[in-house]
């Protein structure tokens, strides 16, 4: 085979190893399966040993594959460094994905400097693991997510950003939240699942959250819930500030330490050095 024809065996088995699959890979390269197989049977013939074993419905690297790996993966990733370096900014919109409450907050804040420069963005509202598994397919370029206990962190390139603050709020005529009053105070939630709650139950009390009166994942309508109800809930603080300056809300527990969620910038493993991606991280990066 020729060097060129290696480098493109090679790529293929990149691809694998960072996608977990066949198809994937071939997806991601505009390659037929067939192909992408074909590739892996030759970086095998070459390495002389296995570089992938069935494990469950999918493959998963062996040893030697992940030593490979670490050796070509600096290697291919710097050619498309210098492949991309001669790009353009205008190198296509940036796919960037996150939880709706981000948004207004700290995303157009930090990146609208840059859509006056012409970079041009496609935002994605979502949960944390739909985010991830978007970026895995490579149907985004970047991710905000709050929580990466289970993430495949050989595959992705994460960055912590900020700890956001969790309080737990209600109308200020409410006596404060005791945990024994729980049986009694009702909450409103981001989703069934009461990803906030848990997380403070969790942290000042070592117990599950409580069930939902209401879900609705938006938090400008959590808040008026919270203000014109006796509905309680759990949400970051500066999504709650200028209620509670207004005097529309208030805090009813007071935690010994303050609860904190934080939350982390992640793109897939390999693409964070390309230009018009590091310019979007790097400038969400700097407003932590």
């Amino acid at each position: 085979m020729s060097t060129a024809q290696d480098l493109v065996a090679l790529r293929s088995f990149l691809a694998v190893y960072r996608t977990g699959g066949v198809a994937r890979a071939a997806e991601q390269l505009g390659l037929s399966q067939p192909a992408v197989s074909h590739h892996l049977r030759t970086v095998e013939t070459f390495t002389g040993r296995p570089l992938f074993a069935r494990s469950g419905r999918g493959i998963a690297p062996t040893e030697a594959g992940h030593v490979l790996a670490a050796e070509v993966a600096p290697h291919l990733d710097g050619l498309d460094l210098v492949i991309d370096g001669r790009r353009t900014l205008d190198a296509g919109p940036v796919f960037l994905g996150a939880p709706a409450a981000q948004f207004d907050h700290h995303i157009a804040t930090a990146l609208g400097p840059l859509v006056d420069q012409g970079v041009c963005l496609r935002h994605r509202v979502g949960l944390s693991d739909d985010l991830i598994a978007a970026l895995l397919d490579d149907r985004l370029d970047i991710a905000v997510i709050t929580k990466i206990e289970g993430t495949p962190r050989t595959r992705l390139h994460l960055r912590h950003w900020f700890d956001e603050e969790f309080v737990l709020i209600g109308r200020p005529d409410q006596p404060p939240f005791r945990i024994e009053d729980l049986t009694s105070r009702r909450f409103v939630g981001y989703s069934e699942a009461m990803p906030m709650l848990r997380r403070y139950f969790r942290s000042c009390w070592d117990l599950p959250a409580p069930h939902a009166a209401v879900t609705i994942p938006d938090m400008t309508s959590i808040l008026a819930y919270a203000a014109d109800s006796t509905l309680l809930s759990v949400v970051p603080i500066h999504h709650a500030r200028a209620a509670l300056d207004a005097g529309r809300l208030a805090i009813l527990h007071r935690p010994p330490a303050p609860v904190l969620n934080p939350i982390y910038l992640a793109t897939r493993r390999g693409r964070q050095s390309r230009p018009h991606l590091k310019t979007v991280f790097d400038a969400l990066l700097a407003t932590a």
